[in-house]
């Protein structure tokens, strides 16, 4: 807000407690340069009212454009805030993903593993089939009548 000289002592007033907000909300948002946002500190216009020593009326019946000011203050610190959010749940789902991942390493290790032992277990039942049937045809053999001759002529 550019400084012009008040014609009466209202505006003066006026002209004082506007710089004064805009001083504290300098000072609430960081850019000031000899007092740095502390990152808990909330803007309000409670706040800005306690920083600049003013009644909340005044900013409401006076300085509208104090709130507009405040209002853009308040968006530009949720968008860093959204950021960081969406940084942080991004960085769990990649550890999430690497442990799925680690998770179907060992899975297709075991996997194979059981595959490997299926396969021999089917090559052993193979085989037992295979000499199941050589012994009962060689039992069937035993088992069958036999012809007997005699010696004499």
């Amino acid at each position: 807000m550019p400084k012009t000289t008040a014609k009466n002592p209202h505006d003066r007033r006026m002209q004082a407690t506007a710089e004064k907000l805009r001083a504290a909300l300098a000072r609430l948002t960081g850019r000031s340069a000899e007092y740095p946002a502390a990152p808990t500190r909330r803007l309000t216009v409670a706040a800005l009212a306690r920083e600049a020593r003013v009644g909340r009326n005044a900013i409401y019946a006076n300085h509208r454009d104090i709130l507009d000011d405040l209002a853009r203050a308040l968006q530009r610190q949720r968008v860093p805030s959204r950021i960081a959010t969406i940084a942080d749940k991004v960085a769990e789902q990649r550890v999430v993903i690497d442990d799925m991942q680690r998770q179907i390493r060992q899975l297709a290790t075991e996997n194979a593993g059981l595959m490997r032992r299926a396969i021999e277990a089917e090559r052993r039942a193979e085989r037992a089939e295979r000499r199941s049937a050589q012994l009962t045809r060689e039992i069937d053999a035993h088992r069958r009548p036999a012809i007997l001759r005699s010696t004499q002529p």
